[in-house]
């Protein structure tokens, strides 16, 4: 358990730094802590005979801290003179006393400014899509797909952060038919409605079409494709057009949610059936050849290099078959899933998925999604028959359903509770219903005149609407579409306040569970609201907690690391195929369940967040493992496993994921990787690249032979880019033995698409930081920032504090940040650690 007696400490620090001040220019410190400095040290290359960087410190620097343009001028002094960028190596430099005096002095105008300004208020915040769906969820029970909402735009790397959550009428449009259709969701009249059940043989149809005769006068078009079929089952054994089964063209009765049903198996050949089948195929195109070319010495030598590769690579370690399923709804496909089939043949398993249906015309296709590399050996002999692979044994599929919990099911009776009041006076029963999900809605007591105002609503609809269900809809929509729900309201204190105010219990409770689970208070938060409990330190730091422990906080694991460690950039410019086949659709996907189960990992088992640097575990699963050369992991699940001995992974900087969103798709980018290193596990922005300074010439003799390390040395010759590329390509070039789809490498590859030949280059990862330090390879790297683990834990402080507060953070949180990382050490480094002092700090507690 974190220790208490250092909450104190954070506390005072942090309530020091919130207090209004009173000056905003010392015009006696400048002259005294200031001036010196830049006389002796700065006015030379930034003064009225040089401006270097078009930048000058006598007349460059407005005194005014209060203007924003002088804020970002004076940080950006404030940053290079605490990155020891200024002055440059070959000049006279000064003592660090002095520099620090001058810092300090130049940080307390900024703070000072930037709390007038109150740039640290937490602003009105919309619910982003993910918050919209899930707090829906939890309060109809309707899952709700928010995929026609617009993107949420990120600011300060997070895509919750309040002053880019704008509201367009566009948006209004969406939020009211989003209500309304959620509520036609929700609420059911009559009678239950009939299930269906149908079930679909592929392998009937012998490879073409035919009709199944299904009651509802439904006659679906069945179609097993050009498969096998074998034994009543089709065996699916390669993905081609010609190789899916599918039902098409028909129409369930009644919408709503059906479970689809798959009964397969699945055969996995070893290594000496895939070489046997492939010496047979090899050996067939062999005579083949010397039937039309005796003499070619060159065929009877290919044909051992060929078969050799059958025998060696590590691809033929096969895995499950898998297998992915669509469905069509009005003509548009949706992938429900890709799964292995990890079932053997002497056991089948029946493999279930839930989806919606409406009425309109549909259909369900499932396909072979077992994916092997394309490679030059082995391009040709995928699709053939004979080749061993992976099968998949179908026997067949159905769908199921309306499914229903009860009838009425719980999104009804969660709306439109029993109660006796309604045999008595309806209007009076809205009330109740109005009143009770109006607070369970907009996540705070409501107050008399809020609820007269919709049942208002009520009252006109009722004489136009068929129903009471369809009448209390009107109000119930209002409610959803109001700024109350579609916003944390958190107003501002009383007129003439100054300084930020305590939240009260419900917006505390909000903004616990927001920051936690993505979502609206529980039952138990709202209770502790009510008796106003929830603010006293000890219930709040308990309730986190119970949270963090909820499987709900999988919401932060996916939402905050995804965007912290930039996962939702997977698979936006992925390594091209023909470079890099073994880059294909599953391992997209493991790669960032990867990156996230190893989060999860750390928060979970209260482990040190030094983790994220070096580890000696990974999250893997058989996919990712048969990638990264570790043996003995069997199935899709994650799991943490130990790093073998000559398994070169451990800490976020190894993984998959991360490797790849810094690559170019079609070579590595040591430029991207360093930017990625600096800014997500140091803290520290480079900053926008010099204007024009545009890329490597292309003309350069031998471009197309270079490395990856000779071409940024090109670019580096540039004065105007050596500046920046001197601390960011240190950072990547100890990353260059992963290549740009993350697997190890000793040399880059200049043959045929890529291939590694005899002769190319070894990869050089060594390199020299800006401080002198040695750094050689990743774990060279992992070194380096490991003895800057300050850095390392200030950069994730705030990172948690920026998402927890929905706000980008300034100078005047540097304190907070700083003492919220100095708890983080004192107790284990852990994750829980970091999240209790920020949830304990006044900033998370005031607006």
């Amino acid at each position: 358990m974190p220790r208490p007696f250092i909450l104190p400490l954070l506390l005072s620090c942090a309530l020091a730094c919130a207090q209004q001040p009173t000056l905003i220019f010392d015009p006696a410190g400048f002259a005294q802590k200031v001036v010196p400095l830049f006389k002796d040290h700065c006015l030379k290359c930034h003064g009225p005979e040089k401006q270097k960087g078009d930048f000058r410190v006598d007349t460059g620097l407005p005194q005014d801290f209060l203007d924003v343009l002088a804020k970002e001028k004076w940080g950006g002094v404030v940053n290079v003179l605490n990155s020891h960028e200024m002055p440059p190596e070959k000049e006279k430099q000064p003592d660090p006393a002095q520099v620090a005096a001058a810092v300090d002095w130049m940080t307390a105008q900024l703070v000072r400014a930037e709390l007038v300004r109150r740039d640290g208020t937490v602003v009105l915040r919309r619910l982003n899509r993910d918050e919209y769906r899930n707090t829906i969820r939890d309060l109809t029970g309707v899952d709700f797909d928010v995929a026609g909402f617009p993107a949420d735009p990120a600011a300060g790397g997070f895509d919750n952060n309040g002053k880019a959550l704008t509201m367009s009428p566009m948006h209004m449009e969406l939020y009211v038919d989003a209500a309304r259709r959620i509520l036609d969701r929700a609420l059911v009249e009559g009678e239950r409605p009939a299930a269906i059940k149908w079930r679909f043989e592929p392998e009937e149809g012998s490879g073409d079409d035919h009709r199944a005769r299904l009651p509802d006068k439904q006659n679906p078009i069945v179609h097993g494709g050009k498969n096998e079929k074998r034994e009543g089952v089709t065996v699916m054994h390669h993905a081609s057009w010609d190789r899916s089964a599918n039902a098409r063209d028909f129409a369930v009765p009644v919408e709503g949610e059906y479970i689809i049903r798959v009964r397969a198996a699945g055969r996995v050949p070893g290594r000496e059936e895939v070489v046997q089948s492939a010496e047979k195929i090899l050996a067939a195109r062999r005579d083949e050849q010397l039937a039309k070319k005796p003499d070619d010495k060159w065929t009877g030598p290919q044909f051992e290099k060929d078969l050799a590769h059958f025998k060696t690579d590590h691809i033929y370690d096969y895995g499950a078959p898998r297998l992915k399923l669509t469905q069509e709804l009005a003509g548009q496909p949706r992938v429900l899933a890709e799964f292995d089939v990890d079932a053997p043949l002497a056991a089948p398993k029946t493999y279930e998925f839930r989806t919606r249906f409406t009425k309109q015309k549909a259909g369900l296709t499932l396909e072979y999604a077992y994916g092997i590399p394309s490679v030059l050996e082995n391009f040709w002999i995928q699709g053939k028959d004979g080749f061993a692979r992976p099968e998949a044994h179908l026997d067949w599929f159905e769908i199921e359903g309306p499914i229903y919990d009860a009838w009425p099911p719980t999104t009804h009776t969660r709306l439109l509770p029993e109660s006796p009041t309604r045999a008595k006076d309806e209007r009076a029963y809205a009330r109740e219903v109005l009143a009770s999900f109006m607070r369970r809605a907009w996540r705070r007591p409501v107050d008399a005149a809020e609820v007269d105002a919709k049942l208002a609503l009520y009252d006109r609809a009722k004489s136009e609407k068929p129903s009471f269900n369809e009448a209390i809809k009107v109000p119930l929509i209002a409610a959803l579409a109001s700024p109350h729900f579609l916003y944390l309201s958190e107003p501002a204190g009383p007129p003439g306040s100054k300084g930020p105010r305590p939240l009260n219990d419900h917006e505390l409770a909000a903004r616990l569970s927001y920051f936690l689970w993505s979502t609206t208070p529980d039952a138990e938060l709202s209770r502790l609201a009510d008796t106003g409990a929830l603010r006293k330190s000890e219930t709040l730091l308990a309730q986190a907690g119970r949270l963090l422990a909820d499987p709900r906080s999988d919401a932060f694991v996916r939402n905050f690391a995804g965007q912290w460690l930039g996962l939702r950039e997977v698979g936006a410019n992925p390594p091209a195929p023909d470079l890099y086949p073994q880059y294909d659709r599953h391992f997209e996907t493991s790669i960032v369940a990867e990156s996230q189960a190893f989060f999860a990992e750390i928060l979970r088992r209260n482990l040190s967040v030094l983790n994220f640097i070096k580890s000696d575990f990974v999250t893997v699963n058989e996919r990712l493992a048969r990638f990264y050369g570790i043996d003995g992991v069997k199935g899709d699940q994650f799991r943490a496993v130990k790093v073998p001995p000559g398994v070169r992974r451990g800490g976020v900087a190894t993984q998959g994921s991360v490797l790849t969103i810094t690559s170019n798709g079609t070579r590595t980018s040591p430029v991207k990787r360093g930017v990625w290193v600096m800014k997500t596990l140091l803290g520290t922005d480079p900053g926008l690249p010099v204007a024009n300074a545009g890329d490597i010439a292309p003309k350069v003799p031998g471009l197309d032979k270079a490395t990856v390390r000779q071409r940024l040395q090109i670019h580096r010759e540039l004065p105007q880019c050596a500046r920046c590329h001197d601390k960011i390509d240190p950072l990547g070039f100890a990353l260059e033995n992963f290549n740009a789809a993350g697997e190890w490498r000793e040399q880059e590859g200049f043959g045929y698409k890529g291939r590694i030949e005899k002769n190319d280059p070894k990869i050089d990862a060594s390199s020299k930081l800006p401080d002198g330090t040695e750094c050689n390879g990743v774990e060279g790297l992992q070194a380096a920032l490991l003895k800057n683990e300050d850095l390392f834990l200030n950069a994730l402080a705030g990172r948690v504090f920026t998402y927890a507060l929905g706000r980008e953070l300034g100078i005047a949180d540097q304190p907070a940040t700083k003492a919220t990382a100095a708890y983080m050490k004192a107790n284990n480094y852990t994750l829980r650690a970091l999240i209790t002092c920020v949830v304990a700090s006044p900033a998370f507690r005031t607006k």
